[in-house]
């Protein structure tokens, strides 16, 4: 609410104009007393409003917030709220805003200045999904900057953004997953392990870090997916799955093997180190009592590419593996989407592309039939 009268007396108003939030997020009102009737307070209210939202718009131009640091500001105060992982990637889309738009003062920036943003981030080949990203953290931030008066306007209003395009997957051919994962194997069957499971399962790279022995059903042969593990600065962080969700999976007996040879290894390393294992299937430490970080595991996967000899597959490339392989042989929507844990179909569509071969054996059994 811009402001609201309130009766003092017979004839008496009193008349709060809302100039903004204090530094604990409390509102903040200007007020003044006038006489007369009701609808007079009430006209003289308006011109209230009015006469401190130009006040405020002169303070502002005056204000010394820069673009920078009102993101700054706005992000540590958004910290404690939001996960790790959401903070590091706002921090990666604020780090693409160019210092001719991030030193500016806040006061003064326009519509203009930050289309013209997006359209030097667009030419200079950064995606519609980044560009959107630079979005969410501008108009989040200029929002929070407007409320505490260092802005008249919010400059992100009404903006149009690029076309995120079309998202099509193009997963590694499989011949270069196996040579990698025989690679890694042979080399390092741990790692050859974990990135053999993330193959075979279509798993995120946090859920595999995030994994524990008591999830592990090798008798069964499934696993329980319920938690990942995220990059924060300095380290990593335990949390749930990216949607909140908990899924159960079965492995094949290839999986069921390498994870029954990786684990009397585990207990092997435990039991030279005095330690009893527990905790994390694929960890750095005897025990398992902490996961690996996942750029770790990233950047093992790349490194076994290059020594395989194979185009660079990225280590989330394999979940597309995964779902591109079953959907080619006849893995129903429903099945794909409950193993690789989506929850809309959408995700599929990016795959539409790859399956067209499958319709001509459609259209061939519809003429038989």
């Amino acid at each position: 609410m811009a402001g609201h009268v309130q009766r003092r007396g017979d004839d008496s108003w009193r008349l709060h104009a809302f100039i903004g939030l204090d530094s604990r997020g409390h509102k903040r009102y200007a007020s003044k007393t006038v006489h007369g009737t009701k609808r007079q307070a009430e006209i003289a209210l308006a011109a209230f409003v009015t006469e401190t939202k130009r006040d405020r718009s002169a303070a502002a131009i005056t204000e010394p917030m820069t673009v920078s640091q009102v993101l700054s500001s706005w992000l540590e105060a958004r910290s404690s709220r939001l996960s790790p992982s959401t903070v590091d990637r706002y921090r990666v889309a604020i780090k693409l805003i160019d210092p001719a738009t991030s030193s500016m003062r806040v006061a003064r920036l326009r519509p203009y200045h930050v289309e013209d943003l997006y359209r030097r981030l667009s030419a200079a080949g950064q995606s519609g999904s980044s560009v959107r990203k630079v979005h969410w953290a501008l108009r989040q931030s200029l929002a929070w900057a407007h409320k505490r008066g260092y802005t008249a306007i919010v400059a992100t209003d009404g903006i149009e953004l690029p076309p995120l395009g079309e998202r099509r997957v193009e997963p590694p051919a499989s011949a270069d997953v196996r040579k990698v994962l025989e690679l890694l194997l042979a080399k390092d069957p741990e790692w050859g392990t974990l990135a053999a499971f993330v193959a075979w399962t279509g798993c995120r790279r946090g859920e595999v870090c995030g994994l524990h022995w008591e999830d592990l059903d090798l008798e069964a042969g499934n696993v329980l997916i319920r938690r990942a593990v995220v990059a924060i600065p300095g380290g990593s962080q335990e949390k749930g799955t990216k949607t909140g969700d908990v899924r159960r999976i079965a492995i094949g007996p290839r999986t069921v093997g390498l994870l029954r040879d990786h684990h009397e290894r585990c207990l092997e390393r435990a039991r030279e180190c005095g330690a009893e294992l527990a905790g994390y299937v694929f960890s750095p430490d005897p025990a398992g009592r902490r996961p690996y970080n996942p750029h770790t595991v990233t950047s093992v996967f790349v490194s076994a590419c290059k020594a395989a000899g194979v185009s660079p597959i990225r280590l989330h490339d394999l979940r597309h593996h995964s779902a591109t392989t079953l959907l080619k042989n006849g893995s129903s929507v429903g099945e794909v989407m409950d193993r690789h844990g989506w929850r809309s179909v959408a995700m599929v569509n990016r795959y539409r592309h790859l399956l067209e071969a499958g319709d001509v054996e459609a259209a061939k059994t519809l003429e038989n039939a």
